[in-house]
């Protein structure tokens, strides 16, 4: 006895459930009761495997920590994730139903203060999932030197190939900072106190909502295993040219520190991490362009933006 409307296709496929006659249940205050999202995941954009483990953590950051995040809603018997398949339509689909959260994107008058909402939100994400026991599915998203770089820069073509898409001034700068990011993660490594579970998308021109001066993260379909401090990096990405960015900045580490401690020779390389993520995108847009004729000016003005941000910071290193 439901209605559905649809929201988006624009990679899943995304509708909105509501009860006609919804009953009362926890967590009102951050949930809309009676309603839900129900995502009909692209296929190919993430394995079974990998969409299950998204879930599974979703599950255990609501009922272990009662963090703001989607909580995924189970099937009859059990499951997180249920398979699909229509008459007349060609495979299955991996479909997933969450609650609602409650709140709203802040498009205009964004303030120091969403920034240190945000950096109490990301500190907590971190902060679990530093401790919760996560299997290293294989074919979980990677945001390490081969995740950015090599393996699936792209999407629809490797790192590898990706890179002779670029134009020719870009390479050596962007081969500068992959080169120093790999020192450094090397250096690193990858356990639990730097790399974990992240969003991998968290920004508050995306996917931060924001309730009673709580910030809340949803669109959790990116997440993968990352360093920490590269998700504080995509924070920052989309204001870097506003005159406020460092009070931004502040308060986002503000809010960090206030939750979870960042070590000093992590917040030292915040900066290069976020060079890396520019580099990031320029691969990804170079690796697009070709595939969406539509979108090509666009993107190539993503990559010019990101090109004059990454010689900025090499510029001031």
């Amino acid at each position: 006895d439901v209605r559905f409307k649809l929201l988006r296709q624009a990679g899943n496929t995304l509708f909105r459930v509501n009860e006609v006659n919804p009953v009362p249940t926890t967590k009102a205050e951050l949930y809309t009761q009676g309603q839900y999202l129900l995502r009909i995941h692209l296929p190919r954009y993430q394995t079974t495997e990998a969409i299950e483990l998204e879930l599974a953590w979703l599950a255990a950051m609501c009922q272990d920590a009662n963090l703001p995040v989607p909580e995924p809603v189970p099937t009859p018997d059990g499951h997180l994730l249920t398979r699909v398949s229509i008459p007349g339509i060609p495979g299955e689909r991996d479909c997933s139903l969450y609650r609602w959260v409650k709140g709203r994107l802040i498009t205009r008058d964004v303030r120091p203060h969403h920034y240190r909402a945000q950096g109490r939100l990301m500190a907590r994400l971190h902060g679990f999932a530093a401790h919760w026991p996560s299997p290293r599915v294989p074919t979980k998203r990677k945001y390490d030197w081969d995740g950015l770089f090599r393996d699936a820069a792209g999407v629809y073509t490797s790192g590898r190939e990706t890179w002779s898409l670029l134009p020719q001034e870009y390479v050596e700068p962007f081969e500068v900072v992959t080169r120093r990011v790999k020192q450094v993660m090397d250096e690193w490594g990858q356990g639990p106190e730097v790399y974990g579970l992240i969003h991998g998308d968290l920004g508050l021109d995306a996917n931060v909502l924001f309730w009673g001066g709580e910030a809340r993260a949803i669109d959790f379909d990116d997440s993968g295993f990352g360093y920490y401090v590269y998700e504080l990096a995509v924070a920052l990405e989309h204001c870097q040219e506003d005159d406020a960015l460092p009070q931004f900045r502040d308060a986002l580490l503000d809010g960090y520190t206030q939750v979870r401690s960042l070590p000093e020779d992590q917040l030292e390389h915040l900066d290069l991490f976020l060079a890396a993520y520019f580099v990031y995108l320029s691969l990804y847009a170079a690796g697009v362009a070709p595939f969406h004729p539509n979108d090509r000016e666009e993107l190539l003005r993503r990559m010019a933006r990101a090109f004059r941000l990454v010689e900025r910071y090499l510029a001031d290193s």
